[in-house]
């Protein structure tokens, strides 16, 4: 089943999960409840999604033995960006529309030059269901998402998370992510196997930088990804929403409006005021 089909029903997946709990609970109640519309789109966002379908295109050609040159995964990203850049609302930061692509360009060509030709392609944007256990049941919502990309190399099984970034990756934010937990725990209660995992970064500096971080889950991070779950449960039905002023996210937020008047609803009081 494709993954826009899984989404349908009611789940958590990384994402959602993630901005709840590490970005800002009340941008996600104006998301996902008030299912208010954003006064724009993240560049970071449209551009990064760009970067994402184009190496998709690029492993799945490679899986069906037909790979693509660089430059015709050069001309997708384009074909992608400026049609994507059309269709969106988007607040540029310092580079305009075609000094992103520019930069795009740049990050695509940094990974096709890091590719593991002896790695061989098992899977790519594989969508995945699996159950949320915590304390001996099964939780109400499924965890849904996709794997970017499955490869096996000397017989291991490796799940890879590609991403692009501002600046380089400490190590410990591969070792520490919760995205890392979720691919792992999904591939294990599917396939029965826990997976190594790596995070494929693309470094946006003037001259592209690509760096590969490996970790790996155990069982305990699995049973404190369902537990955090479970949290997220409790938050939602007791409508523990607020502001985070100290999220990156805060200054490219696109719900500033609905968070000001969120914060107004009721008139500080005379002690308060003066």
């Amino acid at each position: 089943m494709k993954l826009s089909e899984l989404r349908k029903r009611p789940h958590w997946s990384y994402s959602s999960l993630n901005q709840l709990i590490n970005i800002c609970s009340l941008a996600w109640k104006f998301q996902k409840v008030d299912k208010l519309k954003p006064s724009h789109t993240s560049v970071n966002l449209v551009a990064g999604s760009v970067y994402h379908r184009t190496l998709e295109q690029v492993y799945l050609a490679r899986k069906n033995g037909l790979p693509l040159t660089i430059d015709e995964v050069l001309e997708l990203y384009t074909e992608d960006w400026r049609r994507s850049s059309k269709e969106e609302l988007i607040k540029y930061k310092k580079l305009d529309a075609a000094g992103v692509e520019e930069q795009g360009r740049g990050l695509v060509k940094v990974a096709w030059d890091n590719i593991d030709n002896s790695e061989r392609i098992v899977a790519v944007e594989s969508p995945f269901i699996v159950p949320i256990e915590h304390e001996g049941k099964f939780m109400s919502k499924p965890f849904i998402g996709a794997w970017d990309l499955v490869v096996e190399k000397d017989g291991d099984i490796t799940v890879v998370d590609q991403k692009t970034s501002a600046t380089r990756w400490n190590p410990a934010k591969a070792h520490a992510s919760m995205q890392g937990i979720a691919y792992s725990m999904s591939y294990n209660l599917t396939h029965g196997i826990n997976p190594g995992l790596r995070f494929d970064i693309a470094v946006k500096n003037k001259t592209p930088v690509f760096e590969s971080h490996e970790t790996a889950r155990t069982p305990d991070d699995w049973r404190r990804l369902c537990k955090l779950v479970a949290v997220a449960e409790d938050i939602v039905k007791n409508e523990i929403f607020y502001p985070n002023h100290d999220s990156f996210a805060c200054a490219d937020c696109g719900f500033k409006t609905a968070c000001r008047e969120w914060s107004c609803e009721r008139p500080l009081s005379d002690d308060l005021a003066a």
